[in-house]
C-alpha cells in the first residue's frame, strides 16, 4: 500500500508538472520553463550539426553534458515535449534508485518521500532544467554500490556533465578508497572529456567560460544587495548577462572576491574534518551533503535549478539510518519550498522591480540554506570526532557491494 501511495503522489505530481509546463494548465511565466529548453534545443542543433557551442557565453559546461540535450531526439515529437518526457523519466529513475537503496539496506522511507514531494516543490522547474540528469548520476554514485570503483564511475561522469558530482569523493574516509575513487572518476572523466573533444572542435571551450561570470542577485553574497535595493539604500541593479541576472553597482566587486575566496575556505574546513575524523558507516553520505551544501553556500551562482541536487543528496542521507544529516536534510526541504515559491512566481520582485515581499522570500530562502550548511558541518564533525567515546562506526544498515 505504500508504494502505491508514493507512486500515485509521484505520478500526479509529475502529470501537473507537465500540464503546467506546457500550459495545458495556464500559469504565467512560461518563458521562465520554456527559456532553457529552448536554449537546450538550439545547443542540440549545434551539435547535432558537428561542433559544440562558438563564442557562447551561456555555455560553460563540460562536454558531456551535450548528452542530456541529445538524449530528446531519440524521444518522437517536439523538443520541448520530448525533453520533459526525458526529465521525468529521470525523475522516476531517481525515485527506483532510492526505493531500491532503501530494500538493501532497511532505511527508512523518508528520504523517498522527500524526493517525491519535495522536488514537487520546485513546480515545472524541476523538469524544465536538464539538472534531474546529472542528480541521477549523483544518486547513482551514493546508492548502487559500496565499491569505490563503481561510485567513482559514477562521479567521473557526473563531473564530465556538470563537475559538482566530485564533491561526492570527500566522504570515501580510507585511503584506498579514496584513491580509488579519485582515480576512477579521473580516468572517467578525462575520457570522455577526450572523446567528446576528439569527435566535435570546441569541447573544451568551458575550461575558460566561468572565469568572466558576476555575482548572480539570488546567490549567498547577491542576496544582500537585492535586500538594500528593495529597502532604498542600494543604487545598483541586476542585467542580465552570462545566462544568468548578475548584480551591477557600488561593493559588487569586493563581494565576488569574498565569495571566491569562500570556497577553498570551506573546502579547507571540510579537509581538516576529513583528517581527524574517524571512519564512519555513515560519512560517505554525510560528508556528501555537506560538500555540496558548502560549494553552493559559497558559489558566485545559486540558480533555483541546484535545489534538485542538494535535494537527491538529502533524500538519500534521510533513508541511511544513523545519519547525522537528518535535521540538514529537513532544512533542505523548506529551503527548497522556499526556492519553489521564489522562482519564478516572485522572482521579477528581486530580479527586476526591486519589490520588498519577494526579495524577503529570498533571503529567508538563502537564510535557511545558510543555515542548512552550517548545521551540516557541525553534525558531521561531532558525529565523526575522535574524542566520542566509542571509536567504533555505528551499526546502521548500509550497502556492501
Amino acid at each position: 500500500m505504500r508504494a502505491t501511495w508514493v507512486l500515485l503522489v509521484w505520478a500526479v505530481t509529475r502529470a501537473l508538472m507537465f500540464l503546467m509546463a506546457m500550459q495545458v494548465i495556464p500559469v504565467e511565466h512560461q518563458g521562465s520553463f520554456e527559456n532553457d529548453v529552448n536554449l537546450y534545443r538550439g545547443w542540440s542543433d549545434t551539435l547535432m550539426g558537428g561542433s559544440f557551442p562558438v563564442d557562447d557565453d551561456k555555455w560553460q559546461y563540460p562536454p558531456l553534458a551535450a548528452l542530456p540535450m541529445l538524449v530528446p531526439r531519440l524521444i518522437p515529437g517536439s523538443y520541448k515535449v520530448a525533453f520533459y518526457l526525458a526529465a521525468i523519466i529521470f525523475d522516476l529513475a531517481i525515485l527506483l534508485l532510492l526505493w531500491r537503496f532503501t530494500n538493501r539496506t532497511g532505511g527508512s522511507r523518508a528520504g523517498i518521500w522527500a524526493w517525491t514531494v519535495g522536488a514537487a516543490l520546485l513546480g515545472p522547474l524541476l523538469i524544465s532544467r536538464y539538472d534531474l540528469m546529472v542528480t541521477f548520476v549523483a544518486v547513482a554514485a551514493l546508492t548502487v554500490s559500496a565499491s569505490a570503483a563503481v561510485r567513482g564511475l559514477f562521479i567521473g561522469i557526473g563531473l564530465a556533465i556538470k563537475v559538482w558530482p566530485v564533491a561526492l569523493l570527500a566522504g570515501l574516509r580510507r585511503w584506498r578508497e579514496l584513491f580509488t575513487g579519485a582515480g576512477v572518476s579521473l580516468a572517467t572523466a578525462l575520457i570522455g572529456c577526450g572523446v567528446a573533444a576528439l569527435l566535435l572542435p570546441h569541447a573544451l571551450d568551458f575550461l575558460h567560460a566561468q572565469g568572466d561570470r558576476g555575482l548572480q542577485v539570488e546567490s549567498m553574497a547577491g542576496a544582500p544587495f537585492a535586500l538594500a535595493r528593495a529597502l532604498g539604500w542600494w543604487d545598483g541593479f541586476p542585467t542580465y548577462q552570462h545566462g544568468a541576472m548578475e548584480l551591477v553597482g557600488d561593493g559588487v566587486g569586493t563581494a565576488t572576491t569574498i565569495s571566491v575566496v569562500a570556497t577553498p575556505v570551506a573546502m579547507a574546513l571540510l579537509l581538516i574534518w576529513w583528517i581527524r575524523a574517524r571512519l564512519t558507516e555513515t560519512a560517505y553520505y554525510d560528508a556528501a551533503l555537506t560538500t555540496v551544501l558548502f560549494l553552493v553556500a559559497t558559489s558566485r551562482v545559486l540558480s533555483p535549478q541546484y535545489m534538485v541536487w542538494v535535494l537527491g543528496l538529502a533524500a538519500v542521507v534521510l533513508i541511511v539510518r544513523g545519519s547525522s544529516q537528518w535535521p540538514t536534510a529537513w532544512l533542505v526541504l523548506v529551503a527548497t519550498l522556499l526556492t519553489g515559491i521564489t522562482y519564478p512566481w516572485v522572482e521579477d520582485d528581486y530580479a527586476t522591480d526591486g519589490k520588498l515581499l519577494g526579495t524577503l522570500v529570498l533571503v529567508a530562502r538563502n537564510l535557511v540554506f545558510l543555515t542548512a550548511a552550517v548545521v551540516s558541518f557541525v553534525r558531521l564533525w561531532r558525529s565523526t570526532r575522535r574524542d566520542t567515546p566509542s571509536d567504533e562506526p555505528r551499526p546502521v544498515a548500509v550497502p556492501t557491494s
